[in-house]
């Protein structure tokens, strides 16, 4: 009986240990965000560039 309440108290706390705490989740959380958010700002600019680098009017050429 001693030994069954031993092996447990060992699992439960071999689980608990390897489990990140709040400051580790949090910094995980705020570079996968930002990753997300310079993947989308590329994105938005990506279109842009291309109509400002070509050299063209991108309203049409109605000048005359």
């Amino acid at each position: 009986m001693l030994r069954a309440g031993l092996l447990s108290s060992f699992i439960l706390v071999a689980a608990c240990a390897e489990e990140p705490d709040f400051d580790t989740r949090y910094e995980e959380a705020e570079a996968a965000i930002a990753e997300k958010a310079e993947a989308i700002d590329a994105e938005l600019a990506a279109p842009a560039d291309r109509e400002s680098g070509d050299g063209s009017d991108p309203k049409g050429s109605d000048k005359d």
